[in-house]
């Protein structure tokens, strides 16, 4: 999670001891305190990464200040031509007379564009001083040769040359297709999302800011246009709008979500009434409208973690504050214990069988779920990936194991090793597109591992079971033609075992051959008896 450093003299004039308490509840606790105070933010929280997000928060924590903040932007009357493809989207404003630390300004834009802006992909910052610039303001593809001192430079460089001399423009030359930059009748300000001209830049005599944000997301840069507004309009900024093609930047509209009180109290159980909902959420900065037998919460624009009902009913509870949350023994009498079904039993055996349990992520690489493993297919796939390798759901066990064998070849041989765990199918006739089934995966590996062996753990598995099966060649990429078997129970197909192909193993870096089964032997939804 993302550290920063606030002055204290920026946060509320309350008791230490009680500031560091409010902290911790609103998701932001404190990691040192002196002069300067580190913070870790939690990361669905980026409205708190600037010290008057926090201050913000905290005062509507201890009733100080209550409701949504009015930030209402006054027109500045300038027009933005946008009209770059690459990087399509540009929402931009003018904020004056705000109060503000520029390294730590520094510190919150690096932070976003990190952040929500996935490493300048999705959004990316640009903040300029906006006495320097003279309209009228266009944002276009610009061409290689066309020139601009950068920060951190001392004469000029052509945007080529900017992505090989410059530090940032090495860094982020992969998102510099096509070139686009922002011009004031002047020429070049910023060249997004590598760096900004040195002829804007902002200096600790500043207080009139131009603040860019472009990208490749319009929900995104909406997003990090509205929080960075917010947080210079609470630290005493007059934010001034300005037109981007047919849209006014920044969008401070408050979105509308609708609260069932029974809910809160089902969630919570805690006996609220609804004056008292209303009130939590007026502090914790909402407002809040009564409609028949629910409720209207309006939400401010820097607020993007507010999804749902229950995101309410957690600023609920944090209002409330957990520490005052006592707990109860239940009304019904009841003793729990571990709900005992047949995968339990197939671990039971399967350990009994010599093998060790491992556990692996249920997101995957694509590349060692398909291509290492000689196979073509398809995956529910995230939206939002962090990385390359954790980009898929995995729909089977196998390259997980192949991978822990991989790793562990200076280890003692033979290894055997299996995992009990979920895979996520792409199913069109579902309502979420995908389907949850649970499989059985084992491999062994060592000098002398052949269809025998496999198939003779496979038998005992089943036998032990009670599962009536038989077996049937088969053929499988990742398997050695004519190695390899298909188990079928109730006339059905369930999985397979036999003999890894070479290929697969020269693609894991093995060195000794693999042997494996992997079966879904039965529905995620039902139990099996022992």
């Amino acid at each position: 999670m993302p550290v920063i450093e606030v002055k204290r003299s920026r946060l509320p004039d309350i008791p230490d001891e009680e500031l560091e308490e409010i902290l911790h509840m609103i998701k932001a606790p404190v990691e040192e305190k002196g002069e300067v105070w580190k913070l870790e933010i939690t990361n669905d929280r980026p409205d708190l990464l600037f010290s008057s997000g926090v201050k913000r928060d905290v005062l509507g924590f201890i009733g100080k200040e209550t409701g949504i903040p009015n930030y209402k932007p006054t027109p500045s009357g300038i027009k933005v031509v946008s009209r770059c493809p690459s990087r399509p989207f540009l929402g931009c404003f003018v904020v004056k007379s705000a109060d503000f630390d520029v390294q730590e300004l520094m510190d919150f834009q690096e932070k976003l564009n990190v952040s929500l802006g996935r490493n300048r992909v999705k959004a990316a910052i640009g903040i300029h001083d906006f006495k320097k610039i003279k309209p009228p303001l266009e944002y276009l593809s610009g061409k290689p040769g066309e020139k601009m001192r950068p920060l951190g430079m001392d004469s000029e460089l052509t945007l080529k040359d900017i992505l090989v001399k410059h530090p940032k423009g090495r860094e982020y030359a992969h998102l510099a297709d096509g070139f686009p930059v922002i011009k004031d009748f002047h020429g070049i300000i910023s060249f997004p999302p590598i760096i900004n001209s040195w002829r804007t830049r902002v200096t600790e005599e500043t207080r009139d800011l131009f603040i860019e944000v472009t990208g490749t997301d319009e929900k995104t840069v909406t997003h990090v246009v509205s929080i960075l507004a917010c947080n210079l309009a609470e630290a005493g900024g007059k934010v001034f709008s300005i037109e981007v093609g047919q849209k006014v930047f920044p969008e401070l509209e408050p979105k509308q979500v609708e609260l069932d009180p029974s809910y809160v109290e089902k969630v919570l159980g805690l006996g609220m009434g609804v004056d008292e909902i209303c009130e939590i959420l007026e502090r914790r900065r909402f407002s809040v409208m009564r409609i028949g037998d629910s409720l209207r919460v309006l939400v401010p624009s820097f607020r993007t973690d507010i999804l749902h009902q229950v995101d309410l009913v957690e600023e609920i509870a944090i209002g409330y504050g957990y520490n005052n949350i006592r707990p109860r023994i239940p009304s019904v009498p009841c003793a729990g214990k571990l709900l005992s079904n047949g995968w339990d039993a197939a671990r039971e055996i399967m350990i009994g069988l010599g093998f060790q349990e491992v556990m692996t992520f249920i997101l995957a690489d694509p590349r060692e779920q398909f291509e290492k493993m000689r196979i073509n297919g398809s995956a529910v796939e995230l939206k939002n990936p962090t990385t390359e390798r954790m980009s898929i759901c995995r729909v089977w066990l196998l390259p997980g194991l192949m991978r822990i064998l991989s790793k562990n070849m200076h280890a003692e041989y033979p290894q055997k090793i299996f995992e009990v765990g979920d895979c996520i199918l792409p199913d069109e006739n579902s309502e979420n597109g995908s389907k949850t089934v649970r499989r059985i995966c084992g491999a062994v590996s060592h000098d002398r591992v052949n269809l025998t062996e496999i198939k003779s753990i496979v038998e005992a598995l089943f036998k032990n079971l009670k599962i009536e099966y038989r077996v049937r060649p088969a053929s499988h990429p990742s398997f050695i033609e004519g190695r390899c078997a298909e188990v079928v129970v109730s006339g059905k197909p369930c999985g397979f075992f036999g003999e890894v192909h070479p290929e697969v193993l020269v693609s894991w870096g093995m060195e000794k051959p693999v042997g494996a089964f992997e079966f879904e032997l039965f529905s995620s939804e039902k139990n099996i008896e022992k």
